[in-house]
């Protein structure tokens, strides 16, 4: 597996808020994420070995960010955490 680096998680008015560089914005409804038009977009899940948050886009294509990131973003002691694209 190879991972790109292709956009950011970050907290936006109190909401996470996911953009990937080559398709837009996004934030989350439970588990969907959920575009700029009100339209899911695909969804998130922890991924197999609980070290990473998985996005699965409608389109096929799969990203991750590593959960520490996450938790930090979450947290307030970061900004934002980096989006792997997985190929």
């Amino acid at each position: 597996m190879t991972f790109k680096k292709i956009g950011r998680l970050a907290l936006h008015d109190g909401r996470l808020r996911v953009e990937i560089d080559t398709v837009g914005s996004f934030t989350f409804d439970d588990h969907c994420l959920v575009g700029e038009d009100g339209r899911r977009h695909g969804y998130a899940m922890p991924s197999t070995t609980g070290k990473a948050m998985n996005l699965h886009l409608t389109g096929g294509a799969l990203c991750t960010v590593i959960k520490s990131q996450l938790l930090q973003v979450v947290s307030g002691n970061i900004g934002k955490a980096a989006v792997f694209e997985v190929a």
